[in-house]
């Protein structure tokens, strides 16, 4: 559990997932810039809904086994484009 400590401390370090909780995609968008993972078109009036959207924290890296998967951090939208949850996973089919 000492790793997944560290791992949610070094993303922590560029986004702060309490800034996320309670807010609009559009909120997020504004200070954070454009999502780099987006599970689902935007909406007519602008926001993400029922969706999750991404920020990657972690680039793929190539190595003696392989290329370590991408790590991004999911933010999770409710039905009213706002955000209930973040999580970190690995970017569909990556």
């Amino acid at each position: 559990s000492a790793f997944l400590l560290l791992s949610l401390v070094g993303c922590a370090a560029k986004y702060n997932t309490d800034d996320f909780i309670g807010k609009t995609s559009e909120e997020i968008i504004s200070k954070y810039g454009i999502f780099d993972c987006i599970s689902a078109p935007v909406s007519e009036d602008g926001l993400y809904r029922n969706c999750q959207c991404g920020y990657t924290t972690k680039e793929p890296k190539k190595g003696f086994l392989g290329t370590s998967p991408e790590v991004l951090l999911f933010i999770s939208f409710d039905e009213n484009g706002v955000a209930i949850e973040c999580e970190e996973g690995y970017r569909p089919g990556g």
